[in-house]
């Protein structure tokens, strides 16, 4: 049996999102209704991904749900690891989604 990836979330007071563990299309999946309903209705224009542990192509694609339902045009990566800005590279999103 296959062991479940983890991902948690946290919307800060500050409006900044705090993402955690992985965010892979096997983890993503278990949160997303909660992402529906307590993200994709928030205005986040930065996103602390420093504690993001691996991440791929659905990764990048939740991260650039949250500009699709913003305001934002751009949207602030702090602590993105090197596998992260690889994919935004690849894909040619690194100029939606600010890598820091």
């Amino acid at each position: 049996m296959m062991s479940e990836s983890k991902v948690d979330f946290e919307l800060q007071q500050d409006g900044v999102l705090r993402l955690q563990g992985e965010l892979t299309r096997s983890s993503i999946p278990a949160i997303w209704r909660r992402w529906q309903r307590e993200v994709l209705t928030q205005s986040i224009t930065k996103v602390d991904v420093s504690n993001v542990e691996s991440v791929d192509t659905a990764g990048v694609a939740l991260l650039l749900e949250i500009v699709k339902a913003g305001e934002a045009q751009t949207l602030d990566c702090l602590g993105a690891n090197q596998q992260l800005k690889q994919i935004a590279a690849v894909s040619g999103v690194e100029g939606v989604l600010s890598l820091s």
